[in-house]
């Protein structure tokens, strides 16, 4: 049998990096449209820190994480994985922002 690994379900937004180094949504649009789920793979790399946290799927596209949601081994095959985590955090407003519409 293969061995376990940890694994959960990550929300988030895809985001894009402006010319002066931040990042800012990809979208112009904020609605639940955009929220996307991804799971942690065996190969990931970095580490799972708090919300507002930024990744990098497997297509390089770069995410704000806004959730995490338990997510059983048996289940982690309905999920795409992601590349690695990073250490960088998105904008606190942009965080809070989404929370308040993703929880709404």
């Amino acid at each position: 049998m293969a061995s376990k690994y940890p694994t959960a379900e990550l929300i988030g937004v895809v985001m894009q990096q402006t010319n002066n180094g931040q990042y800012a949504l990809k979208e112009k649009q904020v609605d639940q449209v955009m929220f996307h789920s991804w799971r942690i793979g065996k190969h990931t790399k970095g580490k799972l820190l708090e919300t507002g946290q930024l990744f990098l799927t497997e297509n390089n596209l770069i995410v704000m994480l806004i959730a995490i949601r338990p997510l059983a081994f048996k289940n982690r095959h309905d999920l795409n994985p992601i590349a690695r985590f990073l250490t960088t955090m998105g904008p606190e407003s942009l965080k809070n922002q989404l929370l308040t519409n993703y929880t709404s």
